[in-house]
């Protein structure tokens, strides 16, 4: 890969909430240190952490120049990536979260594909060819990422233009915020280049907040979703592939809640699935997960439940 010239690189800044990520905050941190796209700055905004990772984010501070420690009492993911992007100075802003990790090119390589496209988001892909990568408006990659075709909600994995970030803040206090959020994100988007960039690591931690088994975070994604829907459909003059991922989302709380009980919320659920199922059963662009949960429904929760459970097995 080849090194742009110092002078011409602008400053890019890395946003990463901390939470009680103690085992992994090192790895985290020293994969950002040793970017070879080197004009960043890193912020680290610890959110309130109960263990020593606030301490740890302070004397990498004082090793290196490039990162600002922001401390403030816990107020969720949401309030630490706006506290972040609210003080960054880059031209660019990546998320990434505290319990992953990047290999040492993930930022040059989508900063030489926004500069190669002159898009405002770079989306680094994992699942495609070297030779392979796409250009889209933002309405296109916005319907390609509704319908969960080579990148979706999460905000890390991408590589966007600061004014962009700063224009749509995640909503506080709430689970699954990136549903919500990301949709208008990539919507404002003139361009939005994708390419194969496997160089961020995602890390299942079993005590991360997408592993909260609790019915509140899983009823925020039915908010989220209905945010996405609501943004989506509008922008898109078609509510075809907002359908498809709100029907995705309404499926897998379905599927998480406990079997006995949250009848109202169930009910709710039920009657979105019943709305729309035959839509994404023959909707040629919907993911074969989706149109695979639209036939089991015909049968009831029980067949959707058990396929499910198969799904979860072969995974």
């Amino acid at each position: 890969m080849n090194e742009c010239m110092e002078i011409d690189k602008p400053l890019i800044s890395i946003i990463v909430p901390i939470y009680n990520v103690e085992p992994y905050i090192h790895q985290c941190l020293d994969s950002l240190i040793c970017q070879t796209y080197s004009n960043l700055e890193i912020i680290l905004v610890d959110d309130g952490t109960p263990d020593t990772c606030g301490q740890i984010c302070d004397d990498c501070a004082k090793k290196d120049p490039r990162i600002t420690v922001l401390h403030q009492e816990n107020q969720g993911v949401s309030a630490a990536r706006n506290h972040g992007a609210q003080v960054a100075n880059g031209k660019y802003i990546a998320f990434v979260d505290a319990d992953d990790w990047i290999d040492s090119d993930y930022i040059l390589c989508l900063y030489e594909q926004l500069v190669k496209t002159n898009a405002d988001i770079a989306v680094a892909l994992e699942t495609v060819d070297a030779s392979e990568s796409y250009l889209w408006t933002g309405k296109e990659a916005l319907c390609t990422m509704l319908y969960q075709h080579l990148f979706d909600t999460a905000p890390w994995g991408k590589l966007i233009r600061a004014e962009i970030v700063k224009a749509v803040p995640f909503p506080k206090g709430m689970f699954f915020e990136d549903l919500a959020i990301v949709c208008q994100i990539v919507g404002r988007a003139n361009r939005v280049a994708a390419l194969h960039c496997p160089y961020y690591h995602y890390r299942q931690n079993p005590t991360g907040t997408m592993n909260g088994g609790s019915v509140s975070r899983l009823l925020d994604e039915l908010k989220a979703a209905d945010m996405m829907y609501s943004y989506s459909a509008k922008l898109l003059n078609s509510s075809k592939a907002a359908a498809c991922r709100k029907f995705s989302s309404y499926c897998q709380v379905l599927l998480k809640l406990p079997e006995n009980g949250f009848e109202s919320e169930k009910k709710r659920i039920w009657k979105y699935i019943r709305s729309t199922r035959k839509q994404v059963l023959f909707d040629s662009n919907s993911r074969i997960k989706n149109r695979i949960a639209a036939f089991a429904s015909l049968f009831g929760e029980k067949s959707m439940r058990l396929l499910w459970k198969i799904s979860q097995k072969e995974s």
